[in-house]
């Protein structure tokens, strides 16, 4: 492990009050792999409220109520463009934020232009998207970003109900550590060969 992923591996048994030994600690390749460990290691409350299904039932409120959007026409895989228009994402993104006390993924060109797939440096590519926030982002994936980004707000290491706590939490901490924006972090990803933490 490089001092990147020793600082992670700090961070999170710090966030999560546990200890992850060197052995388990140099099986962890990918940050699924890595909410796997947690797992075994914290205490779930099943009984505890879903933060993901609150989430997901607020905001279909705030769409019904501030475009008429019927609630059974709102669903998890949804794609947030049928519900937004691209010309006033800004405007409602913001407003979610406000309304919601909430941190949402930043609004750049890069995440919001399909026909940017690459970053080059030297002509090397560095960085593949794989989705963009206006055409490919499922309401699934919105709130999945809402809970990393809020994490520390939102979800109570005491009272996970589920693995997918941990998993949003991992995310969080990776985007805190290392810079890399919570809609480009998925759990699948290598530590190393992908998110570049040696």
């Amino acid at each position: 492990m490089g001092l990147d992923s020793v600082e992670l591996l700090i961070n999170v048994e710090k966030h999560f009050d546990i200890s992850i030994p060197d052995p388990e600690a140099a099986k962890i390749s990918t940050l699924q792999d890595f909410a796997d460990c947690v797992y075994q290691k914290v205490k779930i409350n099943p009984t505890e409220i879903c933060k993901s299904r609150f989430l997901f039932y607020k905001l279909r409120i705030y769409f019904h109520t501030q475009f008429g959007i019927s609630k059974q026409a709102i669903y998890p895989e949804q794609r947030v463009s049928e519900l937004i228009a691209t010309s006033n994402l800004h405007k409602v993104w913001r407003s979610i934020e406000q309304d919601f006390n909430l941190r949402l993924p930043e609004l750049t060109s890069f995440n919001l232009n399909p026909e940017i797939v690459n970053v080059k440096i030297l002509g090397v590519a560095i960085f593949r998207r794989r989705k963009t926030l206006t055409s490919d982002t499922t309401m699934r994936d919105l709130i999945q970003w809402m809970l990393a980004l809020n994490h520390e707000k939102f979800i109570d290491v005491n009272n996970l109900c589920s693995k997918h706590d941990i998993e949003s939490i991992i995310i969080g901490i990776v985007s805190e550590s290392v810079g890399i924006p919570v809609n480009e972090i998925r759990l699948k990803q290598s530590i190393i060969n992908n998110l570049g933490i040696d």
